[in-house]
């Protein structure tokens, strides 16, 4: 198995294509998807780190959408940590969400940290699913079947490189496309991990079957299957 040469967008059918930073461009309605920011997540961890990954992650957003020319910025879910935030933060938060809605129309997809209220208190309006592209976009806590594809978020897919290091990564499947976490502070869930199976088969997605596209912060690297890339990485282990 050998990764193909690195790409500024892959794309996944359909219209949909895997841009760096893990974020997601759909043709038919110029929509950026981006998941799992987890804004704030310096203060739930106790708030001894600047909330800094506001501002890096507004600024991104920014300028992905003005190099696309996106109509539509979609969070896919889990846009905060939690809602339980001193006013401070919480203001820091509604002002990022203003920011982002300055730049095109804004579409807020709930997530599980979002809460009970999935939301509504802090970010305003929030959806539970919308479809763009002929494809159900949810945040991927609540699986289930249909007869369209999915985009998820939710996993924090990537592939592990040893140690504490990992890359975000695209699982891309003819039933679900599932980004990575736009989060700097996830490590994410190894592609290879029997809970990332067991992840995608509910929504009818078979190993063999699912595509595995790295995202860093400049280039998507497309890999095979998750199957191959199994069977290449027990290579390895056996070779040394």
């Amino acid at each position: 198995m050998n990764a193909a040469p690195r790409a500024l967008s892959v794309a996944l059918g359909g219209g949909a294509h895997a841009l760096p930073g893990g974020l997601l461009w759909i043709e038919a309605t110029a929509s950026l998807v981006v998941a799992d920011l987890h804004l704030a997540y310096e203060e739930a961890i106790g708030g001894a780190l600047p909330l800094w990954s506001l501002e890096e992650s507004c600024v991104a957003l920014e300028r992905a959408c003005a190099a696309r020319g996106a109509r539509e910025l979609i969070l896919l879910g889990d846009v905060v940590h939690g809602t339980r935030l001193s006013e401070g933060a919480a203001d820091r938060v509604t002002a990022t969400i203003r920011r982002l809605r300055a730049i095109c129309t804004l579409t807020i997809v709930a997530g599980n940290h979002e809460g009970r209220t999935r939301g509504a208190e802090l970010l305003g309006e929030c959806v539970e699913e919308i479809e763009r592209g002929g494809m159900l976009l949810h945040h991927g806590d609540r699986p289930r079947l249909s007869g369209v594809r999915h985009v998820i978020g939710h996993l924090h897919p990537s592939i592990a490189l040893g140690g504490d290091r990992s890359v975000p990564a695209f699982l891309v499947a003819p039933e679900a496309i599932v980004l990575p976490a736009a989060s700097p502070y996830s490590r994410g869930l190894d592609v290879l991990a029997h809970d990332c199976r067991t992840a995608i088969a509910a929504y009818g997605a078979r190993p063999d079957a699912t595509s595995v596209v790295a995202a860093t912060a400049t280039h998507c690297y497309p890999f095979g299957s998750i199957a191959s890339l199994a069977r290449a990485a027990r290579a390895l282990r056996f070779a040394r």
